[in-house]
């Protein structure tokens, strides 16, 4: 099984905690640790549990699929065709590289997002609208 990348999570974490303005500071006493623990945490230096991770996202607004989506081999919105493609993968996942390939964009993902757990009534309709446009 392979790890979880904490420099790639703790680079998210940065990464959203400045597009919303707040600081180390701010961010460390809403989860009641020392700044220098979220610096840590945002350099790789320390490895956030899930419950950390859960609470760093609600204080900043986002899932914590927004720090993890690298981390996953495949993806659940995938055909059967597709998974069928990769009977030579053991596992029958995707490749990381044909998942980046279907979601190489942050708005893509926001879509995506906001789509997955919609019926497929709406999805068409929000087809035809995109036809429209």
């Amino acid at each position: 099984m392979k790890e979880l990348n904490f420099i790639i999570i703790g680079n998210k974490i940065r990464s959203r905690r400045k597009k919303l303005h707040l600081t180390q500071e701010y961010v460390a006493n809403m989860l009641d640790v020392n700044p220098s623990h979220v610096s840590n945490i945002e350099c790789g230096r320390a490895n956030p549990s899930l419950t950390a991770l859960v609470h760093i996202a609600n204080i900043l607004h986002c899932s914590v699929d927004c720090f993890l989506d690298d981390e996953y081999y495949y993806s659940s919105s995938a055909s059967k065709t597709d998974a069928m493609a990769n009977d030579d993968n053991p596992k029958n996942t995707i490749p990381k590289s044909s998942y980046d390939a279907i979601i190489d964009s942050s708005l893509d993902k926001r879509i995506l997002n906001k789509l997955k757990n919609r019926d497929n009534i709406f999805k068409k309709k929000i087809l035809k609208i995109i036809d429209i446009i």
